[in-house]
């Protein structure tokens, strides 16, 4: 399993399975042309540049390994590019997987960045047509804007400015 926490690795992100089925079916293809090339794990994972329990864990699926590896093995078994548009498929996937759970993620942390704003925000004020107080505190209110730059959720401390009067530039 790569250590590298991607959805494909995590067995409870949606899609994950998925993957992991694609994965493995990657590692037999490759096991099946290994086998029709007459070549162990022994001889043909030297000449991937790999070790032979590397090549094994390739064939289970459960090892992600780089393009190259791919590129190497269908160059080495004739294989005429199908190893790795196989491989691009797989990662395309696991690549849209790890952009929902992103997405996901990012979501939740704007749902709970709103609880908390909401749990500290004055309650309306009864009368909405006072004119509120100069500097009076309870008349301030937060908001929850999108930032203008990479929209994300951010907190607006809303203050009603004191009234012109005389003396007072406005």
């Amino acid at each position: 399993m790569p250590a590298n926490g991607s959805t494909a690795s995590n067995p409870d992100a949606p899609g994950a399975e998925t993957v992991t089925q694609l994965r493995r079916a990657l590692g037999r293809q490759l096991a099946a042309m290994r086998n029709r090339a007459g070549l162990s794990q022994w001889e043909l994972a030297p000449l991937t540049g790999y070790s032979r329990s590397t090549l094994s864990d390739a064939e289970l699926g459960r090892h992600r390994l780089r393009r190259e590896f791919w590129l190497r093995c269908d160059e080495l078994l004739k294989a005429d590019s199908r190893l790795v548009a196989s491989y691009d498929r797989v990662e395309s996937a696991a690549a849209v997987m790890r952009q929902r759970a992103g997405s996901t993620a990012q979501l939740a942390r704007g749902e709970h960045a709103q609880a908390g704003l909401q749990a500290v925000r004055p309650a309306p004020p009864q009368n909405h047509h006072r004119e509120p107080a100069a500097g009076d505190p309870a008349e301030s209110l937060v908001t929850m804007e999108a930032c203008p730059h990479c929209r994300r959720p951010i907190a607006v401390l809303v203050v009603p400015a004191a009234p012109a009067g005389p003396g007072r530039r406005s």
